[in-house]
């Protein structure tokens, strides 16, 4: 992830990045209303003045450490997760862990405004989009130290995405990745194994429909589902080894990205290809064991196991391009540089780098990937076993926000995906579209 330069000039704070997933994978980056960009420019304002007194450099790891994320509100394991962090405080009894409830819809807003006021969280759950705006504005407390220190076992390299101008910013909270899954009954009654490139999927797609007459395979394709769409969408062109940027200059006419949507385009023209459903419909008809292929996030994969297809007739393996990258749906965790209570807030940070933790978190957040490669329990795993592709996949996996352009990744990712669409729907060539997106993207910018 490349660090951009911070101005105090409203006009060059004035766009706020929102991300949140439906189903455990969607990023979305919007603009804010009026109102949140007082409120960046204030975090920019806080950041200018410093990282906080001497006092909150020295201090014992004692107090009240308090603790931010919107999934404490969710009902399913928002009490569970903190019961999980809260392990910390045996360990260290001399420290009260709050919980800091603030709903999904609010959040980014709500901590700028605090931290505008020299105030918020001491450590704090960060969706991707959200964390460049807040390494910019300096409100980010670097944890090299605290990494040195913890001397973790197998830190996914996918932390280094949270690495700007060489400092340790965040670290890695929960990582939702891609991969490429099937119901094994119906690939067997097709007769075809599971596909390693892209032609093997057309085949196998097409094989599954002419035998079956099910759908062989699905993926988001629409401007309907812009949002989400882009992480999906990016998976091939990081998967045939592109990018969006090289972190100064957009490259979305590179000769890699025109072979991925030319790539995507056989696969939408291919007989066994789901044409026109979108992600509720071919996730219900996988659910109901009427589709054989997908590529999709973890986390919506584990909504879809039940009675028609129980999580033993999941047969999963990394995606299918030739270069192995990915995209994936990113949640780091930071400390406030602002903080009053640093040293505790750090140490929770080394405490959660321990085995023991990221055992406790793995379990939690499940079939998400953590900070490090310490697996979820063998009960999980083995009632699950098509997620070990998606933990392998994620340690190829890329964010979706655009280095270098991270402010202006949601009007990009529209003017992209609208010349992507005209690929599968008007027949314009790969390069033609891309070339368009290159320019107009380059305008937006300038």
């Amino acid at each position: 992830m490349h660090n951009t330069e911070f101005t105090s000039s409203a006009t060059c704070v004035a766009t706020y990045a929102q991300a949140s997933f439906a189903l455990g994978g969607n990023v979305k980056v919007l603009k804010t209303v009026p109102v949140a960009v007082i409120a960046v420019a204030a975090l920019a304002l806080s950041g200018c003045a410093g990282g906080g007194d001497e006092a909150a450099d020295t201090a014992a790891a004692a107090g009240t450490l308090s603790v931010a994320t919107w999934q404490f509100l969710e009902p399913t394991r928002g009490d569970a997760l903190f019961d999980t962090i809260n392990g910390y405080t045996a360990e260290n009894p001399d420290v009260t862990l709050e919980k800091v409830e603030i709903a999904r819809a609010d959040y980014e807003k709500t901590l700028s405004t605090q931290f505008g006021a020299g105030a918020g969280p001491d450590v704090f759950v960060i969706p991707d989009a959200y964390f460049p705006q807040l390494a910019d504005a300096g409100l980010l407390e670097p944890l090299d130290d605290v990494v040195s220190e913890a001397n973790p076992t197998a830190l996914r390299s996918i932390n280094d995405n949270y690495v700007v101008d060489g400092s340790q910013l965040g670290l890695v909270w929960e990582v939702v990745p891609y991969s490429l899954f099937w119901n094994t009954d119906i690939l067997a009654a097709a007769g075809v194994e599971a596909p390693t490139t892209v032609d093997e999927l057309i085949t196998a797609a097409a094989t599954i429909t002419e035998t079956t007459g099910k759908t062989g395979f699905s993926v988001r394709h629409q401007m309907n589902e812009e949002t989400p769409w882009w992480t999906d969408q990016s998976n091939w062109e990081f998967g045939y080894g592109g990018e969006w940027s090289d972190g100064e200059k957009l490259t979305i006419d590179s000769d890699e990205n025109i072979e991925a949507v030319e790539a995507f385009k056989s696969v939408y023209d291919s007989p066994g290809f789901g044409k026109g459903q979108d992600a509720s419909t071919y996730r219900s008809a996988f659910a109901a064991g009427e589709l054989g292929m997908a590529i999709d996030n973890s986390s919506a994969v584990m909504t879809l196991v039940g009675d028609a297809v129980p999580a033993d007739k999941i047969g999963s393996a990394v995606l299918p391009f030739p270069e192995g990258g990915s995209a994936y749906a990113g949640f780091s965790i930071g400390v406030n540089a602002n903080s009053k209570n640093k040293e505790a807030a750090k140490d929770f940070i080394k405490w959660m780098l321990t085995d023991d933790a990221q055992q406790g978190l793995a379990d939690t957040l499940f079939p998400s990937a953590i900070a490090t490669e310490v697996a979820a329990s063998d009960e999980l795993l083995g009632a699950n076993p098509w997620v070990a592709a998606f933990h392998e996949q994620v340690n190829d996996a890329s964010s979706v926000i655009i280095a270098g352009f991270e402010a202006d990744t949601s009007a990009i990712r529209t003017i992209v995906l609208t010349q992507i669409e005209r690929v599968l729907t008007e027949g314009i060539s790969a390069e033609e579209a891309l070339g368009e997106a290159q320019k107009q993207a380059e305008a937006l910018t300038q």
